[in-house]
């Protein structure tokens, strides 16, 4: 019986060690915030929730409250088309502001810069990185989203980044509505 309680304990160890350093992997490796949906939920609408980072002159921070005043352009309750990875289609009514502004207001793009990837607070990320063109020339279709049928997102948000199927026909383009939206890398 003392092996038997041995080896439990030591599976015990084990496990609580290998639970340990995936937790860590998580979250200095993928960047996950483990209070993340703590602070958007409670913190309210100045705390700091998307970063633009990689190929820009400067990192920039924005809160919810940022994202929805008027110094970007709004998109409001425009119908988004989906299609997802099995080919069922439906459609979704979002609010939010133009992604291209943001970049266009702020100007922080360097001149290099020519992709952009969303990537969530829970550490998933869009299938690939999309044009910057694309941004630029179809303002109202690639927005950050804060609002779902006129509420505020609270599943799934506080942000979440839409793509417009028409843009990218041949992709699922739920692919790239990344919820939990926290981070906007460049390429």
């Amino acid at each position: 019986m003392e092996k038997r309680n041995f080896n439990i304990m030591v599976m015990s160890v084990i496990i609580g060690m290998s639970v340990f350093w995936l937790s860590l992997y998580a979250f200095i490796i993928l960047d996950i915030d483990p209070l993340y949906h703590i602070k958007t939920t409670f913190g309210g609408e100045d705390t700091i929730i998307l970063t633009i980072k990689g190929n820009v002159n400067r990192e920039l921070e924005l809160s919810i409250s940022d994202i929805k005043s008027d110094k970007y352009q709004q998109v409001k309750d425009r119908t988004f088309h989906f299609i997802n990875a099995i080919g069922s289609e439906f459609d979704e009514v979002y609010s939010g502001a133009s992604l291209w502004s943001i970049f266009e207001e702020e100007n922080i793009l360097n001149e290099d810069a020519s992709n952009f990837l969303f990537i969530g607070g829970d550490g998933y990320w869009a299938e690939t990185y999309l044009p910057l063109n694309l941004a630029e020339n179809h303002t109202e279709q690639i927005i950050v989203a804060y609002e779902k049928d006129g509420e505020p997102i609270y599943y799934d948000g506080p942000l979440r980044s839409i793509v417009d199927h028409e843009l990218i026909p041949e992709k699922a383009n739920t692919h790239y509505a990344i919820k939990y939206l926290k981070t906007i890398l460049i390429q």
